[in-house]
């Protein structure tokens, strides 16, 4: 009886140590450490600056004036996937969401695109705070949905501003 109590507590144990193990990786893989560089999002994001983003799956949750992170296009309107492998932080851009699908285009994408009208299903627009120094959808055209990999929490640029 002895014995078998022992093995009980200590598999019990086991179990909750290994959980909270598999809890730590999953926090870990549920949100990014990102480094700012470039002006592109100055002043609300800083060249150097580190913020702790949220991986995201889909436009779920997000709403426009959030800050994302997307994987950066290969060449303007070429949105393949890097090949496979982790996605490095150099294959990653910072911006703020502007509109999502069925929002209105805004006009300054609209005239750098030729386009009008919504936002398409499956498609996002995102500009920089710092429009001269930007390269965004103005230059690349809508952003796939499935491209914006993680928020940035407000309270985490912003805690990182006031420092």
């Amino acid at each position: 009886m002895t014995v078998w109590v022992a093995t009980v507590v200590v598999a019990a144990t086991g179990l909750v140590l290994g959980g909270l193990v598999l809890a730590g990786v999953r926090v870990r893989r549920s949100r990014l450490r990102v480094t700012v560089a470039g002006e592109s999002m100055a002043p609300a994001l800083r060249p150097g600056q580190v913020v702790i983003a949220r991986r995201v799956t889909g436009p779920g949750g997000l709403r426009t004036g959030d800050v994302v992170v997307l994987v950066k296009p290969e060449c303007p309107g070429e949105w393949r996937w890097p090949e496979p492998g982790p996605v490095s932080g150099g294959a990653w851009l910072l911006k703020r969401l502007a509109a999502l699908p069925g929002d209105p285009v805004p006009p300054g994408v609209a005239r750098a695109l030729g386009v009008c009208g919504v936002v398409p299903e499956g498609a996002a627009v995102v500009l920089g705070d710092n429009t001269a120094a930007s390269v965004d959808s103005r230059d690349f055209g809508f952003v796939p949905v499935d491209r914006l990999i993680a928020h940035v929490p407000a309270e985490a640029h912003e805690d990182a501003r006031r420092r």
